[in-house]
Formats: structure tokens, sequence, C-alpha cells
């Protein structure tokens, strides 16, 4: 393997590409992956330009007025409900609990409520 040396306009590419693929909500691991086959680079570099993509991408979102709140919403719902998904077919159960219970916690749904009967049809018993 050989260690060839990547031009700064590369770098900027990759970053680029991977604040991209950060806003259509694909999760960190996945990235890195991606990263790392699309571009050639070893998994560490990766995680690297992840990492960096990742910081600069939250900067952006919350250190700018022009960003929509609702739109940053439904993109963490997004991917929690694909993490969710990802881990009933892998059959982490636990995860998929944590998961429906952020976005629970997030979408105020009220499911976590004393008083929350479930649907109006079923009957409680006592």
């Amino acid at each position: 393997m050989t260690n060839a040396r990547v031009s700064k306009q590369e770098k900027q590419k990759r970053h680029e590409w991977a604040m991209k693929q950060i806003d259509k909500g694909v999760g960190f691991s996945e990235l890195a992956t991606l990263v790392a086959e699309t571009w050639g680079c070893s998994r560490r570099q990766a995680r690297r330009v992840v990492a960096d993509a990742h910081k600069e991408w939250m900067h952006l979102c919350f250190g700018s007025e022009d960003i929509d709140q609702r739109d940053l919403l439904f993109q963490s719902v997004a991917r929690l409900e694909r993490t969710a998904r990802k881990a009933e077919e892998a059959g982490q159960f636990a995860v998929v609990v944590g998961c429906v219970a952020q976005l629970n916690k997030m979408m105020a749904l009220g499911a976590d409520q004393k008083g929350f009967r479930g649907h109006s049809n079923h009957h409680y018993r006592r």
C-alpha cells in the first residue's frame, strides 16, 4: 500500500462531499465506510474527514439564524427512525426502545405521561 499524498483540492472535495452526506442524514459509521470506499483512503483518515465535516456542519447549523430548526428536527427524527429500523433488523431491541423514547421526547407525543392509556378503543382494566 502506497502512502500517496492528497492534494488540498481533493481534501476539500472529500470534506464537501462528506458534509452533503451528513446533510442527507447518513450516519457517521456508515459515512466513514463510504468515505473510505469512495475516496480510497484508510478508515482512520475517513473518520477524520467525517469528524471535521461534522464539526463544520454543526457550526453552520447552530451558528446561523438562516437554518430552519424544524427542518433540522425532522432530519434528526429521520436519523432516529433509520437507526431504530436497523437495530430491529439486527435484533438489538434495547436500541429500538431507546430510539423510540428519544423520538417521544423530541416530538412531545405524550406516551411517557402517567395518564397515557393507549388507543381509545383499548379498554383499561384494574
